[in-house]
């Protein structure tokens, strides 16, 4: 399976390589900063948490408004407030 291919300041992926070049260190804090860059826009995140092996690394965030979601399945609305998976329009 290849995934997304995306560039950012702390990552950059080539999926067709299978390879991430990170411009963090790979502990669990620095995954922490990779995956709120990649997904802050697309999710509302308060809070990450990664584990590894004994170490452990959590971070909080303020939630940055209000995404509407389907309250069936819990998928993102789309602009005309009907849920692209299982077709539920918000009235």
């Amino acid at each position: 399976m290849k995934g997304e291919a995306f560039k950012t300041k702390l990552a950059t992926a080539y999926p067709d390589c299978r390879l991430v070049v990170t411009k963090e260190t790979m502990t669990v804090e620095g995954m922490i900063k990779i995956v709120y860059e990649l997904l802050k826009d697309k999710l509302n995140i308060v809070k990450l948490t990664f584990t590894s092996g004994v170490n452990a690394a959590s971070c909080e965030y303020e939630p940055k408004g209000e995404k509407q979601r389907c309250p069936l399945c819990g998928v993102l609305l789309n602009d005309n407030g009907v849920c692209p998976k299982c077709g539920y329009t918000k009235r």
